[in-house]
């Protein structure tokens, strides 16, 4: 006779809800070149295309779309989706060599190039992967904050790693944390990232309440925060929490 797991029990019974809210600000750029997208609440991604570069803008959306339909596509394989760091890196290497190849077309061949977050959430879990200077915070029950990935950037501020810039070799950022009752996501572009106090953003995280009303308020502030502070930058920011009941 099998007995029921009373872990499996317990886990069946718990109630999960996602909260996240997105917004965006252009700056006095003359084009909006960040891109966000989210695929069911499970997949997340929040692209920069990268200055200096023509196309940022087809690059950014291109990444996050790419990234989305990887994870669509790739999870069927239980070789990948039994390991969520591998998984990621297959997302991040599928995306870049499809970045790669777009510059092949006409139009494109002057190149382009991206930076990238992915977000992936499990019952109890999340999974990270980065490329270049945007960010991705987490803010756990002991109210501290965390920047997960350092920036991609030399002593002088210029990125190091984008995707599009090479066909092979690239390496994302991967981490695996685990996600607990009240725990909070930020995803930000450096347009945010580089303009905000660290100490501030924390105390706004810490009381951005459990709606999608009070996450709304807290993510516009973080932005008119970064303006206040001096950017002009485009501005992208998705705010995630994820509510554990009975």
């Amino acid at each position: 006779m099998r007995f029921a797991d009373p872990l499996s029990v317990k886990a069946k019974s718990l109630r999960v809800r996602i909260f996240f809210v997105a917004s965006q600000r252009q700056g006095t750029r003359p084009t909006q070149e960040d891109y966000f997208a989210n695929y069911n609440d499970e997949c997340f991604a929040i692209a920069d295309g990268v200055g200096g570069l023509p196309n940022g803008d087809v690059a950014s959306r291109l990444a996050c779309e790419t990234a989305l339909w990887a994870y669509r596509h790739v999870r069927t394989r239980p070789y990948y989706w039994d390991d969520k760091r591998l998984f990621l890196k297959r997302i991040f290497r599928t995306t870049n060599i499809t970045l790669w190849q777009k510059q092949r077309e006409i139009g494109f061949e002057e190149g382009f190039a991206t930076t990238l977050i992915t977000l992936l959430i499990g019952e109890r879990s999340f999974w990270a992967g980065g490329v270049g200077d945007s960010r991705i915070y987490h803010l756990g029950g002991t109210g501290k904050l965390a920047s997960l990935f350092p920036d991609d950037v030399d002593p002088s501020g210029k990125l190091t790693n984008a995707l599009g810039i090479s066909r092979y070799g690239l390496v994302p950022h991967v981490v695996a944390k685990p996600l607990s009752h009240n725990d909070v996501l930020l995803l930000a572009t450096d347009g945010i990232s580089r303009y905000i106090d660290e100490k501030v953003l924390a105390k706004q995280l810490a009381m951005c309440g459990e709606t999608t009303q009070s996450l709304t308020s807290a993510v516009e502030e973080i932005l008119r925060g970064a303006e206040r502070n001096g950017s002009t930058d485009n501005m992208t920011a998705i705010l995630i929490k994820r509510i554990f009941s009975s």
